[in-house]
């Protein structure tokens, strides 16, 4: 009588690996632009006063005084792509005030010379009717 080979049972060898790559691929994974969050591989996220705002599509918004400096958080969307650098720094941005809107909400952060993209704080849960009209817009 030949001896047969022990049965190896494989299943939680994949859904290890299932779980593994599902988990990594989160990270990378596109925010839908439907809410107004730009559809990017790294999330736009600033820190102001101690603050996490993040990063909206409107770029057309009504800016108050100058608030001082914010910094724009690094992004290293595809580490190891061969590219030579380990992906954006971090950067300084100038934060000012949305005119009618409590700096505490939302601000504006320059982008370029008279561009200024809406960050909204990330304790915000549901936009309060002075962005919703900025944001309401055709």
């Amino acid at each position: 009588m030949k001896a047969s080979p022990p049965h190896i049972d494989r299943a939680p060898a994949w859904a290890l690996l299932v779980a593994t790559l599902a988990s990594l691929s989160v990270g990378c994974a596109q925010v839908s632009s439907d809410d107004g969050a730009p559809a990017t591989s790294c999330a736009y996220v600033v820190d102001y006063d101690n603050r996490i705002y993040l990063g909206r599509e409107e770029t057309d918004v009504p800016v108050g005084k100058s608030l001082g400096g914010a910094t724009r958080a690094a992004c290293d969307d595809t580490p190891g792509d061969g590219d030579g650098d380990d992906g954006e720094d971090p950067v300084l941005m100038t934060a000012s005030a949305v005119r009618g809107v409590d700096p505490g909400v939302a601000i504006a952060v320059a982008e370029d010379t008279g561009t200024y993209r809406l960050v909204v704080a990330d304790t915000v849960k549901e936009l309060p009717p002075e962005l919703r009209k900025l944001t309401d817009r055709p």
